[in-house]
């Protein structure tokens, strides 16, 4: 059984309860099977609206039991709490207890149904009275089940978010939550505290306030100064504090003080998963690996009565679940763990029935997640969904609980981790070379700008596939982490669609170039500062120092092939033709594709290394120690869209010109996890052809493959590996 007392073990579990369930008789009868499949722990999800059906009348009586039965058996429990269904009484006693959206329409539907979003957004949690009830119920709670030593995990919110606009809503304002009094006098404190006067607050804003009671976020037009710190405030104050806040009346009240999952995290290019991750001892995330990436932005997206490739999607799954991951691990840094709270177990699809995962889709998406640093695994479900919208799916089991082949295989990488749970709880990826910049400001104003949003989160898209396909791995690493001298450690560092920069960040950027670092920054660096205010000169003061270049001009660039982001053009040359880049200097030969935008710059200091017919379009320039290089352009978007081999040699040479090693054993890539003793190898074939490599083990006395459970017999310091199109080896190696 799981100890809850020391990380030892890897967390392998999957759900087995939430409302509306099937009869306790057959989950217990399920939990044995399931242990012997090789799983560890079951997830029980509760319902606040389930158990408290009528105010202080608190049964917990169907939990424990289960919680119970699984103790009995030795099997952990992953206890999820879900207070977002909130009860009828508590709407009826506290009817302003609604969240409020920008236009002032409260978001009313009292539904009792884990679906479809577990009730979410549910109640304002800066209302004092539901807190109240709220703290009451999660109390009484902890302090009942909290006499079992088989709970490792307290989960106080399911997928924590509140964006989950009303039917039909398709404005910022109508997905805007929440504007209720309590929610904005809260807001209000907080900026109090960040700013000190209204004197200053009204200079940033650009505002004219005359007390502190008239100041409010923006309500119909949200590209202005107040967006950017109302939605940092709900996505980095509110919701990590009323996370925090659960997770800690929870620990309060448990005996054995267990540790809190934090299950959420954010879009790729917020920063709000690290902010969130702070409140917990876990950082977990749902991980469905069997759709890829949408949009019709994307090279990969299929269009409609045309067929995908199975090499299509085996190719893009590994780095597409790869980016997912590693984003996540960014926020946890050596802080926190990282689980996977629920990862897909069978077929989604409800009414539409999707592709049915097979026994080797199942050992690749599990192998490629190991491969990023996950520490712990929840699947979604054990046995097909019951409910309406999703009936039918994701049920790693059959419908009567018998295993289905898919469900063996996940059983057997289940007993191969058991083997080795302290390993994969420790063990975590070194340090990569390379890191992208993710700043939550920026993703603000991207959000409130149109297609921006898009343009930025595709070419972090873009950039991180042409290096993991490479073999260079990349860490995440957000603003707030950069202004404490985080960069410090990586030879470069990506900056993604710039446009709006603090000052302070671009200072800090700088002095990162200058201590040695490479900067590589894409279009328009601090084009705007934070709150979206035009830098009349193009760039910050210390960009256009940086990067020894001033703005000369900014046009939009025509696509190649299909239109997919160009808006239509109102004046003769508003649009430039599609537009090929040339490489110059130490770059002569390289020809990458402009996109979308294209700037200009007059040199100050830097050399150029692209240009085309409107002028120079790539500066370089030594600053300090270090380099800064300035592209004019979206150059991710060369992967994401195009998979441009051109482009990609191009952006591939900035990046090794750092002194950026691949992690490569030949043909295969090479991921690890290290401690002091122990790695774990993860080889990569990201190909269509079948690969044979000898791999160096100098240093290492013995190694395993995690799956064939046996050693491999090592002869000159070297094994020889095969790994199949599209698979990943997993080797645990010992000095």
């Amino acid at each position: 059984m799981i100890s809850n007392n020391k990380c030892d073990q890897f967390v392998f579990g999957i759900l087995i309860y939430r409302v509306p369930s099937l009869p306790l008789s057959e989950l217990k009868r399920d939990m044995c099977t399931l242990k012997k499949l090789g799983f560890n722990t079951v997830k029980i999800q509760e319902s606040w609206c389930i158990d408290e059906k009528r105010e202080g009348e608190i049964d917990l009586n169907e939990v424990e039991e289960l919680v119970a039965e699984a103790k009995q058996i030795g099997m952990g429990v992953y206890f999820g709490i879900t207070m977002e269904q909130v009860l009828m009484w508590v709407w009826r006693k506290y009817p302003d207890c609604r969240m409020v959206n920008a236009l002032g329409e409260p978001h009313e539907d009292p539904t009792q149904y884990l679906l479809p979003h577990d009730g979410k957004p549910g109640p304002c949690w800066d209302h004092p009275g539901v807190r109240h009830e709220a703290e009451h119920f999660m109390s009484s709670l902890a302090k009942t089940l909290g006499q079992y030593d088989n709970i490792v995990v307290w989960c106080p919110w399911q997928e924590l978010d509140v964006a989950v606009p009303r039917p039909g809503a398709k404005t910022l304002a109508e997905k805007s939550y929440c504007y209720c009094p309590y929610t904005l006098a809260h807001f209000r404190r907080w900026l109090k505290e960040k700013y000190g006067s209204l004197e200053v607050l009204n200079s940033t804003w650009k505002t004219g306030f005359g007390y502190w009671d008239e100041v409010e976020p923006p309500r119909m037009f949200m590209m202005v100064p107040s967006w950017i710190d109302w939605r940092y405030f709900m996505n980095d104050v509110y919701l990590p504090g009323v996370v925090k806040w659960k997770g800690d009346v929870l620990r309060q009240n448990d005996p054995l003080h267990r540790p809190v999952i934090i299950h959420g995290g954010g879009e790729i290019g917020s920063g709000r998963a690290w902010s969130l991750a702070k409140g917990g001892e876990i950082l977990g995330i749902s991980h469905y690996p069997s759709g890829l990436r949408g949009g019709p932005w994307y090279y990969d997206f299929p269009k409609f009565g045309k067929s995908l490739t199975k090499e299509i999607c085996l190719r893009h799954k590994l780095f597409d679940d790869s980016m997912k991951l590693d984003y996540r691990r960014g926020a946890v840094g050596d802080r926190q763990e990282l689980w996977i709270a629920e990862f897909q177990g069978g077929r989604s699809g409800g009414f539409f029935p999707r592709a049915i995962p097979t026994p080797e889709d199942i050992r690749r998406w599990l192998i490629i997640a190991l491969s990023s640093g996950v520490q712990g695994i929840c699947f979604w479900n054990h046995r097909p969904e019951i409910f309406w919208s999703e009936m039918h799916s994701f049920g790693l089991c059959k419908w009567d609980g018998t295993p289905t082949e898919r469900a063996e295989e996940a059983g057997r990488i289940g007993k191969a981790l058991n083997r080795h749970g302290d390993l994969f709880r420790r063990a975590r990826p070194p340090r990569a070379q390379v890191a992208i910049v993710i700043n939550e400001d920026l993703y603000h104003f991207a959000e409130a700008t149109p297609t921006a949003l898009d343009h930025l989160q595709h070419t972090i898209w873009g950039w991180y596939q042409c290096l993991w396909e490479e073999g260079i791995w990349v860490d995440f690493v957000e603003v707030s982490e950069i202004l404490q001298g985080a960069l410090k450690p990586y030879k470069a560092t990506i900056l993604p669609f710039p446009i709006a920069l603090a000052d302070e960040l671009a200072e800090v950027l700088r002095d990162y170039v200058a201590a040695g670092g490479t900067l590589i920054s894409e279009a328009c660096p601090g084009r705007v500062d934070k709150y979206g205010m035009a830098n009349l000169p193009g760039m910050t003061a210390a960009m256009r120092d940086l990067f020894g270049a001033e703005h000369k001009s900014l046009v939009l660039c025509g696509e190649w092939g299909e239109p997919r982001w160009t808006p239509r053009e109102r004046y003769y040359g508003e649009i430039i033709p599609a537009t090929i880049l040339h490489g110059k200097g130490a770059y002569e030969g390289y020809a990458p594709r402009a996109n979308f935008l294209l700037e200009t710059y007059t040199l100050t200091k830097g050399i150029p290394i692209l240009t085309c017919k409107q002028g120079i379009v790539g500066i370089m320039n030594t600053y300090g120690q270090g380099r800064g290089v300035l592209l004019g352009t979206l150059m991710g978007h060369n992967i994401s869209t195009y998979d441009h081999t051109e482009s990609r040699s191009f952006m591939l040479k900035l990046v090794t010109d750092a002194q950026v090693k691949p992690q490569r054993c030949g043909n295969l890539l090479l991921r690890r996890r290290t401690t002091e003793n122990q790695e774990i190898w993860f080889l990569i074939n990201h190909s269509t052809d079948t690969v044979t490599e000898c791999i160096n083990l100098t240093g290492f006395i013995q190694v395993e493959d995690l799956l064939e459970e046996k050693a491999l017999s090592i002869k000159e310091n070297s094994v020889t590996i095969t790994v199949e199109p599209f698979a990943i080896r997993c080797l645990v190696l010992s000095r």
